[in-house]
């Protein structure tokens, strides 16, 4: 029997037969919409969760001709005494309002466009991580398995089933990491470093956590540039010409965006301008509390006070500023983030520590959801961290392998200053977590086979 299945497997199918390998993946994709659309016939208000009809009001108002607008105020925002119909947003990154505004311009419910988008972001989301790990080990049956275990990974399917801009990341993010690792191996050729700084910029335009993947990939190329110029120089010029290209291609897909915030605010800045509430959030009693009580059945009564208590204060002292806009309130939301760390630096060591470890953590937390789904994502998660420990440690030789680090990397050093919740892990840990994995279930069957034939 082990001598069948071996010489199948070494016979590589997948690697040989170009039609069975798109019939698998096809195969694979139908069978990854079954979970995804009985998700969202069991629970279809999943749609809207994450922020999902703020987006849509955006693409709506986008589509109505009067620019990136919302509606009404956030929870976050002072309300003056006379509200505003209309205000220009600066809180959301504009690549999914501009997907919602082109599904209001097709002759089709809204609502049923956006759901069938968002099965097909799934499905695209499942191709790019075949192609990633196709790319990295050079070998279609592990960019299969890759896609395969990625397919049925718990968050991947509750993501499909939200009109929020993880998977759009995640596509372009995926896509941008395609055209680095063909860049470097066929030196630092200036077509794939352009392709690289375009979906890049794409994806730092749809989640502005991209920025900081920019910072790591400039300053190892500074230290490659710098290496490289003491031994050789012509591969040092090859080295400058595809950052510069990669560069300048990321600045030309920033600047429309860019000139619209300098229009509308006066800072030319590439991303949206968040940041300053969410660090004030993570640097508050809102996180301490929801660090101290998670898991514990005061969980939701404890945070839903922390959170009342605070955002109550806070607005009503930026109504009082009269800070009505994100720009206006951001120097006070940073101030206050500030004040908090330097009167409580015992919380926030206890934060900081906690929203680390919240990066490695399994599953929600035992108060969100039943015990019995708590048991299985748990045993799902070890099963799933033996397998990616074990690729880690057979493609440690591997450079273009080991740069799949260098996203979860970027979640980790993100959560020290902001908060940390799991599915901001998602789309920087998922894609490459799943081909570790499968990378490691491959070498353990190899070597499994090759073991007992060897003792028959």
């Amino acid at each position: 029997m082990f001598q069948k299945i071996y010489n199948y497997l070494k016979s590589s199918p997948l690697e040989q037969n170009k039609r069975l390998l798109i019939c698998m993946l096809g195969l694979l994709m139908l069978f990854a919409l079954v979970p995804r659309i009985a998700g969202l016939i069991i629970n279809p208000d999943a749609l809207y969760h994450n922020d999902g009809m703020e987006y849509r009001d955006i693409a709506e108002q986008i589509s109505k001709g009067n620019g990136f607008s919302v509606t009404y105020y956030r929870w976050y925002e002072a309300v003056p005494d006379v509200k505003e119909p209309l205000r220009t947003d600066f809180s959301r990154p504009p690549m999914l309002p501009l997907l919602g505004a082109a599904l209001f311009l097709l002759p089709f419910d809204w609502e049923k466009s956006a759901i069938v988008t968002v099965h097909l972001m799934s499905l695209l989301c499942i191709l790019m991580v075949f192609l990633l790990g196709r790319e990295v080990f050079k070998n279609n049956t592990i960019g299969f398995l890759s896609a395969g275990i990625y397919a049925f990974y718990p968050y991947s399917i509750y993501h499909s089933l939200c009109w929020s801009s993880e998977n759009l990341f995640l596509i372009f993010f995926c896509a941008a990491w395609l055209f680095l690792i063909k860049a470097v191996r066929n030196g630092f050729d200036w077509k794939e470093a352009a392709g690289c700084g375009i979906f890049m910029a794409l994806a730092t335009m749809t989640r502005p956590q991209g920025a900081l993947v920019f910072i790591l990939l400039g300053l190892l190329a500074a230290i490659v540039f710098f290496n490289a110029l003491r031994k050789e120089k012509d591969q040092a010029r090859k080295i400058f010409r595809g950052t510069a290209v990669f560069g300048v291609s990321a600045l030309i897909v920033f600047s429309p965006w860019m000139i619209r915030n300098w229009y509308h605010c006066g800072i030319p800045s590439p991303f949206s301008f968040y940041g300053a509430y969410s660090f004030a959030q993570a640097s508050s009693d809102v996180s301490y509390v929801t660090y101290k009580y998670v898991d514990t059945p005061q969980y939701k009564e404890k945070t839903d006070e922390a959170w009342d208590t605070f955002h109550k204060a806070k607005t009503d002292a930026l109504k009082e500023k009269k800070a009505f806009t994100l720009i206006e309130a951001d120097p006070y939301w940073r101030q206050w983030a500030w004040e908090y760390i330097r009167e409580n630096p015992g919380k926030m060591v206890f934060i900081i520590r906690n929203r680390v470890l919240h990066c490695f953590r399994a599953a929600p937390n035992a108060a969100a959801v039943s015990p019995k789904v708590v048991i299985i994502l748990r045993i799902y998660f070890v099963i799933f961290l033996a397998l990616i420990l074990c690729g880690l440690w057979y493609a440690r030789k591997n450079k273009a392998a080991l740069s799949l680090l260098i996203p979860p990397l970027c979640a980790l050093i993100l959560a020290v200053p902001f908060l940390m919740i799991l599915r901001y892990r998602y789309p920087f840990f998922a894609p490459f977590a799943a081909i570790f994995a499968a990378y490691g279930f491959y070498e353990l069957c190899r070597r499994f086979f090759n073991r007992k034939l060897c003792s028959q």
